[in-house]
């Protein structure tokens, strides 16, 4: 799928992620020096009234950067990225990266596409709506 033949409406193929591991999420905290506990100790997930451990939220904008880069030539055409959260993301979910394109700029002397703008979700298993948004995406150079 290449990003100059996008439409609007066109869905790209989807990224889902299966059974999050705590594991990798108490090295996210180490890694991201994260000292917030529910990411890496069950038992202060669990009084503060978590089911298991707390994903964190930068590894959600991750799944869905991967979705919405898939047809990019590079990370670095990305020109925009704004998302709000709406449902946390525990150990043990599975989630899906979607990314659908909701609009087109194209140059105003040749026609040409010059960015894609996708509407973003990530999506847990049952349904919860985590993570939403856009991301543009430049269209290289010919």
């Amino acid at each position: 799928m290449e990003l100059a033949t996008l439409e609007p409406g066109d869905e790209l193929p989807p990224v889902t992620i299966e059974d999050l591991q705590g594991s990798d999420m108490k090295l996210g905290a180490a890694l991201l020096q994260d000292p917030y506990p529910p990411h890496f100790d069950e038992r202060t997930a669990e009084e503060m009234g978590y089911p298991r451990l707390l994903n964190q939220g930068p590894f959600n904008l991750s799944y869905l950067l991967q979705c919405a880069l898939q047809p990019a030539a590079s990370p670095t055409a990305l020109e925009s990225f704004d998302t709000r959260f709406h449902a946390m993301v525990f150990e043990g979910d599975t989630v899906t990266a979607s990314a659908t394109v909701d609009s087109v700029r194209k140059d105003n002397t040749d026609g040409k596409p010059e960015a894609v703008t996708f509407s973003i979700e990530l999506t847990r298993e049952d349904g919860t709506v985590a993570v939403d948004g856009t991301a543009t995406v430049r269209v290289p150079d010919e």
